[in-house]
């Protein structure tokens, strides 16, 4: 994440002040960022019109249900003044930045990845003082530098009010859909007026609102007090016309846990604030038409190979970059039925190996390429095969098929 600007140590603005506008970002960053939404299936914004309500609770008690259901979930921190999610979580430093990968639950590894400014900090507890341009950029980053790769869910925490982060948020995700939490107070209820016509002007679809800290859950009766003086406020929130997800009690265990870094390990069964919220993931996937898991990598059909080839003049290129021309090369029961060239679209090259797995390529053939790069198309289900630059491309996928064909044919152990 070398492009990251880093915070100096005494909180000071970042130096250069990356004053890029939205029209100097160029083509390219837009095709990335469109590129990362397009593989993610549903973007959620959790917001509120006032600091206090307990909404990064919500968005990181939501990030970690969804994913515990077996949802691909990212988790993504805009709250760029006061972020939080990375001490609830209890997390360190970044196992993989790129890839939002940390230290989690067994239960959690493969399905949560996140982001937060805090990666950035040298020194966690440093403000930050940071401008408009500068949050821009950096939220817009987040969706270039890290490898999100196809996702069910993007969860995104907004800083309180409709300041730059939420503007930025509407403007990069024009899909993105707001879950509004607010507790049942009129002060709080009239800084949900303001977000909810911010949602408007920005015209930002408002799936829902949640109403936390509405009530305490006696743990030995197991009766429900409301928190505040009379429930005026609960019934203020019905009234604004927006659909009421669910209300979640005032939880003093689950804070402990998120004060200690452990929200991770906490049960829903232990935390009767889990367990509301999960309810309220019911009613969010009801409203979302949401299906199981998606497995969203084109499906292989058996007996069906795509080799990619990087060509150059009709030979194996010794390039193999995103700028690079590929031939495509179908084959079916070890005939080729269909060829065509394609050029990747100009991103970053770190986006390369998507690209290849989204045209359904089982098997890639070209120079000796570097180990890390090997182990990466690897990991996304392609085998790489070595051959000469300059070798003529039909040589070389006739020599591959030919290779193919002779490992299938070989007979099986002998059964005594």
């Amino acid at each position: 994440m070398d492009n990251f600007p880093q915070q100096p140590e005494d909180g000071s603005p970042v130096g250069g002040e990356l004053a890029a506008t939205e029209e100097q970002e160029g083509q390219t960053e837009d095709y990335q960022i469109r590129w990362t939404l397009d593989q993610i299936h549903h973007k959620l914004f959790v917001m509120s019109g006032k600091g206090g309500v307990g909404k990064t609770s919500v968005a990181v008690s939501l990030a970690l249900l969804l994913a515990r259901r077996g949802y691909a979930v990212g988790l993504m921190d805009v709250d760029l003044h006061g972020p939080d999610v990375y001490r609830m979580l209890g997390v360190g430093d970044p196992l993989d930045l790129v890839h939002g990968q940390y230290y989690l639950p067994a239960a959690l590894v493969r399905n949560l990845k996140l982001v937060s400014v805090e990666a950035m900090m040298k020194n966690r507890d440093s403000s930050v003082i940071w401008r408009g341009p500068i949050k821009h950029k950096i939220i817009r980053q987040f969706l270039t530098e890290i490898q999100w790769g196809h996702l069910d869910f993007l969860i995104i925490d907004a800083p309180p009010g409709t300041g730059d982060e939420p503007l930025t948020v509407a403007r990069t995700i024009p899909e993105v859909q707001a879950i509004i939490v607010s507790t049942p107070q009129e002060i709080s209820l009239t800084d949900v007026r303001r977000a909810i016509k911010f949602c408007q002007k920005v015209e930002m679809q408002i799936l829902g609102l949640v109403e936390n800290m509405g009530y305490i859950h006696c743990p030995d009766c197991g009766a429900t007090t409301p928190l505040f003086s009379s429930r005026q406020g609960s019934q203020a929130i019905r009234s604004l016309g927006l659909p009421l997800l669910g209300s979640l009690p005032f939880d003093p265990q689950l804070m402990a846990a998120a004060d200690a870094g452990q929200l991770a390990e906490t049960e829903t069964s232990q935390s009767p604030f889990l367990q509301a919220l999960d309810e309220v993931v019911n009613t969010i996937l009801g409203a979302l038409a949401q299906a199981p898991p998606l497995h969203r990598q084109p499906q292989r059909e058996p007996g069906t190979l795509v080799l990619a080839v990087p060509a150059a003049d009709d030979r194996l290129s010794a390039q193999f970059n995103q700028k690079q021309n590929f031939l495509l090369c179908t084959v079916k029961n070890g005939e080729i039925v269909e060829q065509h060239q394609a050029t990747p679209p100009d991103f970053r090259p770190g986006l390369l190996p998507d690209w290849l797995a989204r045209q359904g390529v089982t098997h890639i053939i070209a120079e000796n390429l570097a180990a890390n790069a090997r182990n990466l198309l690897e990991r996304k289900g392609m085998t790489v095969i070595l051959a000469p630059a300059g070798t003529p491309v039909t040589d070389a996928i006739n020599r591959v098929l030919s290779d193919l064909a002779l490992e299938t044919a070989k007979p099986g152990p002998e059964v005594p």
